[in-house]
């Protein structure tokens, strides 16, 4: 039990410091303070998952020390994993929701827009940041945090709460996004068909009234040749007229 609650508190920290690390992230590149996530709360999943899925082999088991100790292997994990965390998190959420969560598609060296070369950089220097600076101190503060254990445990399961309250009500926001999406999108293909249709059908009434309009236009000038129409205060021949009107054909 101790155990399983030493996890979860290492979720939580690391879906904090995700969220932190978005926000801020966010800050520099728009200038704007944005609420980042999946979640209400301050907790990021991906980076909660990502990093219990890369710490807690190396934490765990025994040859977690052995890669600690061989930095170039920290480095290739915290490329590969973290890249491919994110690919299939991004093809899941679009499969369940229907939404493309984010896009990378107009970034150097990408993946269906689902991963690119910046963002993977970017996670393989934070997992190097988390393995040899973060980890060690997080695993020490929740020891210290377990010296008064009856209070460990009620915080986390007040957290545990907390999270999976924020996840359903959470779920239930992006399920009814999801839906006025999908409405939004069959309402703009219903009004483009309709408009498409009302327009073919505008211009096959136009031009049935132009070619109508045109051979009356034949017959007067036939019948009065000398006839003059004005035309912007200006008077102009009539078989003028007429080639002015097929010219705009």
């Amino acid at each position: 039990m101790e155990n399983i609650t030493k996890i979860f508190l290492m979720f939580i920290i690391y879906g904090f410091l995700g969220y932190i690390a978005e926000v801020i992230y966010v800050f520099i590149l728009t200038k704007k303070l944005t609420n980042r996530g999946y979640l209400y709360g301050p907790i990021v999943p991906i980076y909660a998952f990502g990093a219990l899925f890369i710490m807690l082999p190396l934490t765990y088991f025994e040859f977690g020390k052995f890669i600690i100790d061989r930095w170039y292997l920290v480095i290739i994990i915290g490329f590969i994993l973290p890249t491919l965390l994110e690919y299939i998190t991004s093809f899941v959420m679009e499969k369940i929701f229907h939404m493309r969560w984010w896009d990378y598609s107009d970034k150097f060296l990408n993946i269906n827009g689902r991963v690119c070369l910046r963002n993977s950089t970017l996670f393989m220097l934070l997992v190097v940041l988390v393995v040899y600076v973060l980890n060690p101190v997080i695993i020490k503060f929740i020891d210290l945090a377990f010296n008064i254990e009856i209070l460990a445990y009620i915080i986390a399961i007040l957290l545990f709460i907390g999270l999976i309250v924020d996840f359903i009500f959470s779920t239930i926001k992006h399920v009814n996004i999801a839906k006025i999406i999908s409405k939004l999108n069959q309402l703009k293909d219903k009004a483009s068909d309709t408009i498409s249709n009302k327009i073919d059908e505008a211009k096959e009434l136009l031009n049935n009234y132009y070619n109508k309009f045109k051979e009356k236009l034949d017959k007067i000038n036939i019948k009065y040749p000398s006839l003059k129409i004005i035309k912007n205060k200006n008077k102009i021949s009539l078989k003028e007229f007429i080639n002015k009107i097929k010219n705009k054909d």
